[in-house]
């Protein structure tokens, strides 16, 4: 076997046991890092599978929708002359269809004539709609071999929801296609989202865009300038450009050939970096999750009193919508526990998610009383776990030295863990 490839391999076999390692203690955290270790789950298992995620990025109106019709050779991503993508599109390989994603679990196949209702910033202003992302499939050979391919929203424009939902969702890209244009230098806006892009993705490609409008000259000096700024920014000398036009066509084969041959013989290197680099963000949230938890611990009796009284209206005014609700259908749960989500974090400052269950729009119609049966249950719970994990009025002195004694000992080693993933 080739020394480099061994290398690599053994590389991904260490970041593979770390991950597992995480796993454990973040199991271990109960329901203070429960968020954290689906997270880590969800990485392991792109991790096994080399599932990557390939994502275009940059500010607004630089071409990233044009730009991605040309890679995946189908116009399946609306284009305009305003900002347009105002939610995040995911593409996989498949028959031509597409189905919009509601964060409150909703799938609802939709036609493509009619996705700028829900992608479009004029159709859909600042989400109104509650779109979590849209799922596209085409049978494009740029995806055939499990590649999934992303398109974001432009970052800087006027409208922030759309900058936030792509800083949100840059953490899932594993390679990235950075955008400029060479009818605008770098920016500060451009810079910010880099460095904050460095922090999750396994390999770059900078794209040039719409060399069609420029000179020869003109664009050499251009890309020039660009080496050499990407350069100290992303602190290495090798930086490769690759010169575009999203309107012609120009380059774009360049540019899917460089992807796919890296899928081809650096993949599981690419995975290697993208997954430490996730992980260790990961392993870092649930340390300051930990450090939250701690906090409310330490909380006064009178403090947690009050929380606890104020949590307890909250579920009751729940309780009493849902009683007001005349058809039911399963939906209706998760909306519950997105609301439940929502007030947890307002009164104690802590994340306390749901696992939230996709479905048709329809969904499974329910009966009212085993509705408010599973609303009871949920809410129960939720009361039930929340004074287990702050020692709510917990008079038995060893349950409360030995829940410390198991953060204490979770934290050290999620640190131990977050140092060997700095050292990588």
């Amino acid at each position: 076997m080739n020394e480099s490839i061994a290398k690599i391999r053994a590389d991904k076999q260490g970041i593979l046991a770390k991950a597992e390692e995480a796993l454990a203690l973040l199991k271990d955290g109960g329901e203070a890092t429960a968020a954290q270790a689906r997270q880590t789950e969800r990485l392991i298992e792109k991790l096994r599978d080399d599932d990557i995620t390939v994502a275009v990025i940059g500010q607004f109106k630089r071409g990233k929708s044009t730009l991605s019709n040309r890679i995946l050779g189908d116009d399946i991503m609306p284009v305009g002359i305003v900002p347009i993508t105002s939610a995040v599109t995911k593409v996989k390989y498949g028959p031509r269809s597409a189905e919009v994603h509601f964060e409150n679990g909703v799938v609802e196949p939709v036609d493509f004539d009619d996705l700028p209702e829900y992608i479009s910033e004029q159709k859909n202003e600042n989400n109104k709609l509650g779109v979590r992302d849209v799922i596209l499939h085409t049978p494009s050979p740029f995806l055939e071999n499990g590649l999934t391919y992303v398109d974001t929203p432009g970052v800087g424009s006027f409208h922030r929801n759309n900058t936030e939902t792509a800083y949100e969702h840059m953490k899932e890209a594993d390679a990235v296609i950075f955008l400029l244009s060479v009818d605008s230098p770098i920016n500060q806006i451009e810079i910010d989202f880099l460095y904050n892009t460095r922090e999750y993705a396994g390999k770059f490609y900078f794209a040039v865009n719409k060399i069609d409008v420029v000179s020869e000259k003109d664009l050499g000096e251009y890309c020039a300038y660009c080496r050499k700024l990407l350069q100290e920014l992303m602190e290495t000398e090798n930086i490769q450009l690759y010169p575009v036009s999203s309107a012609t066509g120009q380059g774009v084969e360049e540019l899917k050939n460089a992807i796919l041959a890296d899928c081809e013989t650096s993949i599981r290197e690419i995975m290697r970096e993208s997954t430490r680099k996730k992980l260790k963000d990961t392993v870092h949230a649930a340390l300051r999750q930990l450090d939250f938890y701690w906090s409310a611990m330490t909380r006064s009796y009178e403090d947690l009193d009050e929380r606890f009284a104020q949590i307890d209206r909250e579920i009751e005014a729940l309780r009493k919508k849902a009683e007001g609700y005349e058809a039911i259908f399963e939906i209706r749960l998760n909306e519950l526990k997105l609301a439940l989500t929502a007030k947890v974090y307002e009164i104690f400052g802590i994340e306390y998610t749901f696992e939230i269950e996709e479905m048709p729009l329809s969904g499974a119609f329910m009966k009212k009383e085993e509705y408010l049966q599973r609303v009871d249950a949920l809410c129960s719970e939720l009361q039930g776990t929340l004074r287990t994990i702050l020692m709510y009025r917990e008079e038995n002195a060893y349950t409360v030295v030995r829940r410390i004694e198991d953060i204490n000992k979770v934290t050290r080693k999620l640190r131990s863990v977050e140092n060997w993933l700095d050292r990588q």
